[in-house]
């Protein structure tokens, strides 16, 4: 979702100056590859039909009509790895896409490679991107580092794939984004720590209508408020992939520390799929933790269900549910680690560097309420703030 609302919010005003965006998407041509990556229920028979889904998703859910229809969109086949649970191209992405000489409008000057890591581990032979375009700019995701430390032979694979990763950002890019400080360095003399993320306008929306709640006279300035007043019964949750490397096995004993340290028994709903889902499950059992699993759902749905978010991830550059949960003028409570820096300025984050903090944390969003969301800090969760920096 990010590469295509990046993409949506940097064609605002390219048309009139003359310009344009064009989006390169995986086209996954195996069916199966379709039904485990989007699901069984979301296949698609034509690069057509998917690109008239995503022009829907852009128009109806996003509210960015305008980008829908002016953004152009490509394709590049490719299939889906299983064993590395990974989607790589099946050709050479370079020479689908024209340089600045090759096609009038739409041949690119500037080129953005969401993980150009992951994009270059397997690419085919052909011209490079720094040769063929003036500029490129990759911006980084995920710290593959920490995934190959769980995998086997990580005592081999996991510094070969931070070697990998930096070999591949320096070689394809000419200026490198890392979203967080929590990733190794790669190219020193191409590369910049910059959030360059943003929230959908609906968890905005949700934020100032909370706003709005909070600070007025009718509700008792939200003291009443049934979920975000500072009485209101404990609404708490987490929302992400089911994997443990996400952090759910210290969000469990995080729980059970406040339960048995200072008697403070929660209810945390989750929400989320994936393949840890069942053993997460059957441990919150065992540990008699009230933590009931729905499956996944779209995040903006919880907006007025929940006050207070606890995300124990570290292994995240920047994750975006907080920055979402931030925008809802919600509770968010987070380890004190880099991937988090961008959120601690915000009144609503609540960082704890050990157990003790974690607890102190928790009991003071259960009888608080959130600080209403300004217009200083929800610019600074917006696509357009991000599109700037």
């Amino acid at each position: 979702v990010n590469p295509l609302l990046r993409a949506a919010y940097m064609t605002s005003g390219r048309a009139e100056a003359g310009g344009s965006v064009t989006l390169m998407l995986p086209w996954l041509e195996r069916r199966s590859d379709q039904q485990r990556v989007y699901g069984p229920d979301r296949v698609f028979e034509t690069k057509e039909d998917q690109e008239e889904h995503v022009r829907s998703w852009l128009r109806d859910t996003a509210d960015m009509p305008q980008a829908a229809s002016e953004m152009k969109i490509r394709w590049y086949t490719a299939w889906q790895n299983r064993a590395e649970n990974s989607v790589y191209s099946m050709g050479d992405i370079t020479a689908l896409i024209p340089g600045p000489d090759e096609d009038g409008e739409d041949g690119a000057d500037v080129v953005v490679l969401e993980e150009p890591e992951h994009l270059n581990w397997y690419r085919a032979p052909g011209e490079g991107w720094t040769s063929k375009f003036p500029h490129v700019v990759g911006v980084v995701h995920t710290n593959y580092f920490v995934y190959a430390q769980e995998q086997p032979a990580a005592l081999v694979r996991a510094p070969a794939m931070r070697l990998l990763c930096s070999w591949m950002c320096r070689a394809h890019c000419h200026r490198l984004i890392k979203l967080s400080g929590t990733l190794d360095v790669f190219a020193p003399e191409k590369e910049l720590v910059e959030n360059v993320h943003g929230v959908r306008r609906a968890f905005l929306d949700a934020g100032a209508e909370l706003s709005r709640n909070l600070t007025s006279a009718a509700s008792d300035y939200g003291k009443s408020d049934p979920i975000f007043g500072p009485e209101a019964d404990p609404a708490v949750y987490f929302i992400g992939k089911m994997l443990w490397s996400k952090g759910l096995g210290s969000l469990m004993e995080l729980l059970k520390y406040a339960e048995e340290s200072a008697d403070l028994r929660v209810k945390v709903d989750m929400y989320g799929g994936g393949p840890d889902r069942a053993e997460a499950e059957g441990r919150s059992e065992r540990l008699g933790l009230d933590m009931p699993f729905h499956g996944p759902v779209d995040h903006a749905k919880l907006a007025t269900t929940h006050k207070i978010f606890i995300n124990p991830s570290t292994s995240e550059v920047l994750c975006t549910t907080v920055a979402e949960a931030l925008a809802m003028g919600k509770f968010v409570i987070v380890p004190s680690h880099p991937s988090n820096d961008f959120f601690v300025q915000f009144p609503n984050c609540l960082p704890y560097a050990n157990k003790e903090e974690f607890v102190g944390n928790l009991y003071y969003a259960l009888t608080h309420s959130p600080e209403p969301l300004s217009e200083e800090y929800a610019r600074a969760l917006s696509w357009e703030a991000a599109t700037e920096r």
